[in-house]
């Protein structure tokens, strides 16, 4: 089965710890400044009732509580407590562009910076600041602000708000990651804002090229550079691609100049590598090339475990497979019509069974197939356990 762009079922990738703060009572804002991102595999008992949602900041609950694998076989996750359910977007995945309805919440969202307006990323490398005297070494600038911008708020009636907006740079999503991998953004030329971890594509899941810019990731395989001794000359830094499809590889084609002041050389192959820019043929494969210097960076390793959880793809071929059994359809049936799937649990937080949303315009020759079926388009299903290794 192809690889799905999200990163498995399990769409909360980290919890945010914090002791003494209380979901209604404490300011978001201080919770998502002073909190400590914590991934399932860092969870300790003692953080219980303490962890909370990194968008709607609801309190978290980990399955199980202990040990990586529940007696299912079902890797461990973060979910929801049911005492509160604000709308969010890791909850149940909202359609595209549903998330800010009016532009009272789209502003109050970029207020508390959980909505970013990309205007663009940088072309070119920021002047260092001129001091007297002085060689400056502190870093570069990351963010600059931008003039008010016009970004369609929802997506089919056209209307469009003014919104605040940053001229950014691939490395400033990456410092802090573990943050801004649940924000919301708005990319340039984008029809609607989009959580950062749904708007990641592993390049592995591109089949042909696409003139649209988007923002790609993936592992470096190796770098191989035409020629020696010219900074001018083409460097192409393998990333690691596994597609069935027509294409055999995927690679970043820029200078040896521009990947050196980048730190893309030997010694960071294996790391994680993010572009932003459109896609094109490269003779047998595909290729991004001619970024502008704030459209690629590497990924600090210490957030690598984000995008690649431990087992966290092949949870994700499972599970699709065993929920597409349960309610009747093909794989391929699910992937095309279902908008979401949410765990259903009990007030004392035990896993009884999925709700799985189907899009409303879902034919209704694909709905009379479905198992569990409850209303237009939904479906209830029981527990999805998952076999033992």
């Amino acid at each position: 089965m192809a690889m799905s762009e999200n990163f498995g079922s399990n769409r909360i990738k980290f919890a945010y710890f914090l002791p003494g703060w209380i979901y209604g009572v404490g300011d978001k804002a201080v919770l998502r400044k002073s909190a400590t991102s914590v991934l399932t595999s860092e969870y300790q008992s003692n953080m219980k009732g303490a962890i909370f949602c990194p968008e709607c900041c609801v309190g978290l609950f980990r399955s199980p509580e202990e040990g990586e694998k529940d007696a299912r076989g079902r890797a461990a996750y973060f979910a929801h407590t049911q005492k509160h359910r604000p709308p969010c977007g890791l909850r149940v995945k909202k359609r595209d562009g549903q998330r800010f309805t009016d532009e009272e919440e789209a502003k109050q969202a970029v207020d508390d910076e959980l909505l970013v307006v990309v205007k663009s990323f940088m072309k070119h490398k920021p002047v260092a600041p001129q001091l007297q005297g002085q060689v400056y070494s502190g870093p570069v600038v990351e963010d600059i602000d931008g003039e008010l911008s016009e970004v369609p708020i929802r997506r089919h009636n056209g209307e469009k708000i003014k919104l605040p907006s940053r001229i950014t740079s691939v490395r400033g999503l990456c410092t802090n990651f573990n943050k801004n991998f649940h924000k919301y953004y708005f990319l340039p030329e984008a029809q609607y804002p989009q959580l950062l971890s749904d708007a990641l594509v592993n390049v592995s899941a591109v089949k042909e090229p696409n003139t649209k810019p988007r923002l790609y990731y993936g592992r470096i395989k190796y770098i191989r550079v035409m020629g020696q001794g010219n900074p001018d000359n083409i460097q192409m830094t393998r990333i690691e691609y596994e597609n069935n499809g027509n294409y055999q590889d995927f690679t970043l084609k820029m200078t040896v100049r521009d990947s050196t002041e980048h730190r893309i050389v030997d010694s960071a192959i294996g790391r994680v590598l993010l572009m932003y820019g459109p896609v094109s043929k490269n003779g047998t494969g595909l290729a991004i090339s001619d970024l502008g210097w704030g459209e690629f960076a590497l990924l600090p390793s210490k957030y690598e475990s984000v995008l690649y959880p431990i087992e966290g793809v092949r949870h994700q071929e499972t599970f699709e497979e065993l929920l597409a059994d349960a309610v009747g359809l093909t794989v391929e049936e699910l992937e095309e019509w279902m908008e979401s799937e949410e765990p259903e649990y009990t007030r004392d937080e035990m896993l009884v069974g999925h709700v799985v949303n189907f899009r409303d315009d879902t034919p209704e020759s694909i709905m009379n197939q479905v198992t569990g079926r409850t209303g237009d388009y939904t479906a209830n299903v029981g527990i999805i356990y998952m076999d033992d290794d």
